[in-house]
């Protein structure tokens, strides 16, 4: 299996809305698994699908069980440097987990493993807000281009936090660029529900910059959706949006 398959795989085990659900998928694939950086690689997922359970022992036990990074290959080796980071971060120590996630960079960048290293730099930039921007680019530069599943996927994850950065200091036009962005990213991946989620965000911007008839068209599309049905979010963003054009 080459390392484009099984990130592949990896993201079609995981329901990030029933982590537990998911570790036991992991469980199962990693004692199926019968080459060791396989089964080491599934083992660092449940250990994350223990940390979204808030287990932390339990995370921390099931990554201690792999050994060093230094004694593993490449990519279950940045695997357990970023899902420790993330159990550190996550139970509240983002200064140790800091790191870890500087670690799993690095050794991916140099492995090539480049769907991975994007992640890192996700973290980073999640973990450090006050260079959240330089860790974004650089997390955007590694994944742009790029045909590994997980860089897509993170691409879409780090135009959407950044846009978010910049909405959160009232800056919604350069938002706005980057939730476009991230839509076309959502739709590249494949996962329909974070493209809903991507539509509603730059439908959401729309919005805050007044521009309701487009929001308004892309609100009622989503709504005929299965995911826009199911999400009230998208209902309540209609009315806002009716209200606000009707007091312009």
């Amino acid at each position: 299996m080459s390392e484009l398959e099984f990130g592949a795989r990896v993201l079609t085990l995981w329901d990030f809305e029933d982590p537990a659900g998911s570790q036991a998928r992991f469980a199962e694939a990693a004692d199926a698994a019968l080459d060791p950086p396989v089964r080491q690689s599934l083992l660092t997922q449940v250990a994350r699908a223990q940390g979204l359970q808030q287990a932390f022992d339990a995370a921390d036990a099931t990554l201690d069980a792999l050994g060093d990074p230094e004694d593993l290959a490449d990519e279950p080796a940045v695997r357990v440097l970023l899902e420790r980071g993330r159990v550190r971060r996550s139970s509240g120590d983002t200064q140790a987990a800091v790191p870890l996630f500087r670690a799993a960079y690095d050794r991916a960048r140099a492995a090539g493993l480049v769907g991975l290293a994007a992640d890192a730099a996700h973290m980073l930039a999640i973990a450090q807000p006050e260079e959240h921007q330089r860790w974004a680019d650089l997390g955007l530069a590694i994944a742009e281009g790029s045909a590994d599943p997980l860089a897509i996927r993170m691409r879409g994850a780090l135009l959407n936090n950044l846009g978010w950065a910049h909405a959160d200091h009232g800056r919604w036009g350069e938002a706005l660029e980057l939730f476009e962005r991230a839509v076309d990213a959502r739709r590249a991946s494949g996962d329909a529900w974070a493209l809903h989620v991507a539509r509603w965000t730059r439908a959401r911007a729309l919005r805050a910059l007044d521009r309701h008839p487009e929001a308004l068209a892309e609100l009622r599309e989503l709504a005929a959706t299965p995911e826009g049905a199911a999400d009230h979010h998208v209902a309540e963003e209609i009315v806002e949006n009716e209200k606000a054009a009707r007091s312009a």
